[in-house]
C-alpha cells in the first residue's frame, strides 16, 4: 500500500481522534446517565412516593439518543451518497452465504 503524504495521514489521525473523543464523551454520559438514574429510581423506591423517577429518565433519554444519534452517525450514514453502494455489497454478501434456492431464480 502506498505510503500518504504527511499532511493526509495527519487529517486521517486528527479525525480519527475526534471521533474517539466523541465516543469517549458519550460513553461517559452514557455511565452517568445510567448511575444517576438508579440512584434516582432507589430514592424513589425508598422514599415511597407516587413514582416520578421516570420522568428525569425519559427527558434525559432524549438527550441520550440525540448523542447517540451523533455519535455513531445515524442517520447520517444512512444520508451518505455511498450508502446505497454499501447497502447493496452488505446485501450481496448475505446472499452469498445463504445455500442456493431450488429452480430458476424467483420460482423458488
Amino acid at each position: 500500500m502506498p505510503q500518504l503524504p504527511d499532511a493526509a495521514e495527519f487529517e486521517i489521525a486528527r479525525r480519527a481522534h475526534r471521533r474517539l473523543a466523541v465516543l469517549k464523551a458519550f460513553y461517559r454520559h452514557l455511565a452517568v446517565y445510567i448511575a444517576v438514574n438508579a440512584l434516582l429510581h432507589l430514592i424513589n423506591l425508598v422514599n415511597g412516593h407516587r413514582y416520578w423517577a421516570i420522568w428525569p429518565l425519559l427527558g434525559w433519554g432524549i438527550a441520550i439518543a440525540v448523542q447517540a444519534a451523533s455519535a455513531f452517525e445515524w442517520p447520517l450514514r444512512l444520508l451518505a451518497p455511498d450508502w446505497e453502494q454499501r447497502k447493496l455489497q452488505q446485501l450481496m454478501a448475505a446472499e452469498r452465504r445463504r445455500p442456493p434456492m431450488d429452480g430458476p431464480a424467483g420460482t423458488g
